[in-house]
């Protein structure tokens, strides 16, 4: 296994098996790998990230991972899209203190009066080249009516592996999202496109995730860790130990090596005292501020945290 971990340091790329093999490493060689690549592609710098629920609840996918489907009975709040100047004034906010900002909303694609309105406000914002948008399927006609409003990046999740998608959603299928992925990048958009950890899936699961992402080329890898929310079918799922939660990111950033990776919800009550280690395993951002539907920390902790590691937003 070291001779392994020195042969990624030196640049060898992995197959599928010996990716799956790195979960055996001790800990401490995986992260002494991982950051030793991380400082390579990233150097000192990292990034803080932020979001707001555009469109909550009352989605008509069945995922079962998700607090605002309707076929899981979280009592989350609903409500329509916002007001897009609203947006506009809590983004501009929140770009004072990060680099990025997305504008999510639930279900699968979001209709021609709701884009139309986004477009017209995306027009005027002043810092529309450090948005993100997150709104489910995307035609190319809306594309290219994003594009030409100044949206620049689109961030779509896989969720997990091919073989594993099927028992997590049954309503729109994994050919579906990676056309959606696909499209975005047919139009030139930066791609944000991760997925959710902790939902049931092997560790192999994990890597295949990981390798479909390698050969999309995606820009930047969100990583989130699954946080039982009452009243969703995984609601008793057992939470993924931190260890583990650092290994599964120390191989992304081994396999992928060149993208962003940001780690997402679930760091706060998954990782705990050890939230600070996601750098040490190759991470290079994290989202700050708040989820979709839970609280996260607040900017200035993240800050904080940031400065002592003697790194630089």
């Amino acid at each position: 296994m070291e001779n392994l971990v020195f042969e990624v340091i030196n640049g060898r790329q992995l197959s599928k098996e010996e990716s799956v093999k790195l979960f055996d490493v001790e800990i401490e060689d995986l992260l002494f790998a991982s950051s030793k690549i991380r400082k390579n592609y990233k150097g000192n710098k990292v990034k803080i990230c932020s979001i707001v629920n555009a469109k909550s609840g009352q989605c008509g996918e069945d995922c079962k991972f998700c607090a605002q489907s309707i076929f899981n009975k979280t009592g989350v709040e609903i409500y329509p899209l916002i007001d897009p100047e609203k947006i506009k004034e809590i983004s501009t906010k929140a770009l004072r203190n990060v680099g990025c900002f997305g504008i999510v909303s639930s279900g699968n694609s979001l209709n021609d009066s709701e884009i139309t309105k986004l477009c017209q406000m995306f027009e005027k914002h002043e810092k529309v080249s450090q948005l993100g948008l997150s709104i489910g399927k995307i035609s190319d006609e809306t594309f290219l009516k994003l594009k030409k409003a100044g949206i620049k990046k689109i961030h779509h999740n896989l969720e997990t592996s091919e073989n594993f998608y099927p028992k997590i959603c049954s309503t729109h299928s994994y050919k579906e999202r990676v056309d959606t992925v696909q499209r975005a990048k047919k139009h030139d958009f930066k791609l944000c496109t991760g997925g959710i950890f902790g939902i049931g899936e092997s560790l192999r699961d994990r890597i295949d995730l990981a390798f479909t992402l390698k050969e999309l080329n995606v820009d930047s890898v969100p990583m989130n860790f699954f946080m039982p929310f009452k009243g969703t079918v995984l609601e008793h799922i057992k939470a993924v130990p931190p260890i583990e939660i650092l290994k599964t990111l120390a191989i992304f950033r081994i396999i992928l090596q060149t993208p962003d990776i940001m780690v997402c919800g679930g760091r706060e009550m998954n990782l705990r005292d050890l939230q600070s280690w996601v750098f040490q395993a190759g991470a290079n951002g994290i989202m700050t501020g708040g989820y979709l539907t839970s609280s996260g920390r607040e900017i200035a902790s993240d800050r904080q945290m940031i400065k002592d590691l003697d790194l630089e937003v």
